[in-house]
């Protein structure tokens, strides 16, 4: 799976999550983070990345959650894990 449609995925994935809890679309940008600019809650970052393990076929450890900020960390982080896999 190339790199953009890893990140265009996510980003489909945080539009959807963020209109659930009231995050205005504007501010869904590759770089905005989650809860600062975001104003996602611990509950919707636990469905995020479920729901990215899921749709990649990922394991991602628990450790790496702290650093998965933003949509272009979870794309960075869902490839090293592909790369992994593979």
């Amino acid at each position: 799976m190339e790199s953009a449609q890893i990140t265009s995925t996510i980003r489909d994935l945080i539009v959807e999550i963020g209109e659930d809890a009231g995050v205005d679309s504007a501010k869904i940008t590759d770089d905005a983070h989650f809860i600062k600019d975001m104003g996602l809650d611990s509950m919707a970052l636990l469905e995020v990345l479920a729901t990215m393990e899921k749709k990649f076929g990922v394991q991602i450890p628990e450790s790496e959650f702290p650093n998965i900020t933003t949509i272009a960390k979870c794309a960075e982080t869902v490839r090293k894990y592909l790369a992994l896999k593979a």
